[in-house]
């Protein structure tokens, strides 16, 4: 056991609010840390050496297992490797619990090894930051002040909105001391707060307003929810109210509502005017649709509610009127019920779902006339998709094509879009199969995987990671939008094909390795690539990058109706 007092008192405290996984990285100022984390029973400890795939594993430990994770590094730029993965948890609303080993602040800025400005280093990404002093066990009064900044920085990032806190733990010489005396039992601070639901009269007042509009529920990336699917549901049933819910919103609703992009994209300039709705109301994180953000600014709607606590207001249709800082799945229980009571007149999300019906039978008819792309290979994935798995969609054309083509929801669908990067997609993955008990299926492009080949390094990979690569040809994104599509310099300066021997490094890292060239040997991988066989899997579908950029330039610009 550590001899360092304020390392007992935090791991102590951290596992009593709630924290069960820590993710360690090796160094020699944060060996008390370590030691303290390994002494507590009730922490389970994972080692690896980057600090920045570290940061994206616990982020995918918090994304499946909905709980707080916690962070340990040593101290100078190994804090600063932290930062994607923070601020990606930060718009993602997950609690990381940044732990920092630091030197005396007696020698920082004075030459000394491994030291730089720690404390507030994660300032803009994080909702609070402390930096414990290191005490003796002696001091009553230090003691009690190192447990309350702990309880504090514990309490900030579970309520609420919830998100990442940074500890900075100062840490004197020696490091390695193992006598330790007993500690009393910590204190351990909770907090109660209001229950967030409206007053009644409140909702019953706003479901009088929305029941004689027409409106549309636009529905980002939440983790699941089983209360808000069941509201989503009932609220959906009503002829007023169209749901248009991305894939990574995890609402599990009948129909397929993350059709946004397939329906708007047939839609011409009369027939956008003729839907545009009375009222929105949004919910969830950052909307992947760029079609869906384009229609609501060029066709505005009356009013646009916001739902749910967030950081600050959100305004991405430039047409928001009122946030609602409540528990979604209860206030919707509520609206709809009250809603419901109103019995709204419209043929309102009849007309949306006779649109859907026309674009998606459209689409099956693109998709069959189209050869071997990414499209296709698309389409017979998710078609084949089972029903338990968790999906890890990387940023780029894999969350798009989801978007396009998901019939049917996964058991939970994540991707990296609080800041949309591409860093950590694979560590993320990494992390979530570490907690979910089924398989956990992240589908990449080349690009990204050879981004994250750090995350592989691990001693022993989850046995129900499956890895499906696009190999494509590099950055495919790229050779779609309009920016960077026609230039010259597109190949070599954004797409980018990396050299990524995935059959060599399937057989360095443990990995099972499949390859499909056609829907054909796609076909016939997919039922042993899916199968609950207890070992890591890669799979790698190739496709022509130049005909794949065809094929999606031309779905989405297929004639209008």
């Amino acid at each position: 056991m550590t001899h360092k007092a304020n390392c007992r008192i935090l791991t102590e405290v951290l596992a009593a609010h709630g924290v069960k996984r820590v993710v360690c990285s090796p160094g020699s100022r944060n060996a008390p840390l370590l030691v303290a984390a390994d002494e507590e029973p009730r922490l389970r400890t994972t080692v690896i050496i980057d600090e920045r795939t570290a940061g994206f594993v616990a982020l995918g430990l918090a994304q499946a297992s909905n709980a707080p994770v916690a962070l340990v590094c040593t101290s100078g730029t190994a804090l600063l490797n932290y930062a994607p993965a923070v601020a990606e948890a930060y718009y993602q609303g997950l609690p990381l619990i940044v732990v920092s080993a630091d030197r005396p602040e007696r020698w920082i800025d004075q030459d000394d090894s491994q030291t730089l400005r720690q404390p507030g280093a994660l300032a803009n990404f994080v909702k609070r930051s402390v930096d414990l002093p290191d005490v003796m066990s002696s001091d009553r009064d230090m003691m009690l002040y190192v447990n309350r900044l702990v309880n504090d920085a514990m309490i900030e990032a579970t309520r609420r909105r919830r998100g990442p806190v940074h500890i900075n733990v100062r840490l004197n010489e020696p490091l390695s001391g193992q006598k330790a005396e007993p500690l009393p039992p910590q204190r351990i601070v909770r907090c109660l707060e209001a229950d967030d639901i409206l007053p009644k009269e409140q909702v019953r007042d706003l479901a009088r307003e929305a029941a004689g509009r027409r409106i549309l529920v636009v529905a980002g990336f939440m983790l699941p929810d089983a209360r808000l699917n069941k509201a989503m549901t009932r609220l959906a049933a009503l002829p007023n109210v169209y749901v248009m819910a991305e894939t990574i919103s995890n609402l599990h609703l009948k129909g397929q509502p993350s059709a946004i992009d397939v329906i708007l994209s047939t839609l011409g300039e009369e027939l956008k005017e003729e839907m545009r709705p009375d009222l929105v109301i949004s919910l969830g994180g950052a909307i992947v649709s760029r079609q869906i953000k384009e229609y609501l600014r060029s066709f505005s709607p009356e009013e646009h509610w916001a739902l749910g606590h967030q950081h600050t207001t959100v305004d991405c249709f430039n047409s928001l009127t009122l946030r609602v800082e409540a528990d979604p799945g209860r206030f919707l229980s509520m609206l709809g019920k009250f809603m419901g009571k109103q019995r709204p007149q419209s043929g309102y999300a009849q007309q949306w779902l006779s649109l859907r019906k026309q674009a998606l039978e459209t689409q099956a008819q693109f998709i069959a006339s189209s050869p071997w792309s990414d499209m296709t290979a698309f389409e017979t994935l998710l078609s084949h998709l089972p029903s338990t798995v968790n999906l890890q969609l990387s940023n780029g054309t894999s969350i798009r094509y989801a978007q396009l083509l998901t019939r049917k929801m996964p058991h939970a669908c994540f991707c990296n879009r609080g800041v949309s990067g591409i860093d950590g997609s694979v560590a993320t993955a990494v992390g979530a199969a570490m907690v979910y008990p089924e398989n956990t299926v992240l589908v990449t492009g080349d690009m990204t995987m050879a981004y994250g080949i750090g995350a592989l390094s691990l001693h022993q990979l989850p046995e129900r990671l499956k890895i499906i690569v696009m190999s494509n040809g590099g950055g495919a994104i790229f050779r779609f939008v309009g920016s960077t599509a026609s230039l010259p310099q597109r190949e070599q300066y954004f797409c980018a094909a990396p050299n990524l021997p995935l059959r060599d490094l399937c057989k360095a890292y443990g990995l099972e390795y499949m390859r499909a060239e056609s829907q054909s040997q796609l076909l016939s991988k997919l039922p042993s690539f899916f199968a609950p066989r207890l070992a890591p899997t890669l799979l790698e579908i190739v496709t022509d990058g130049e005909v794949s950029a065809s094929i999606l330039r031309n779905y989405m610009n297929r004639p209008k109706i």
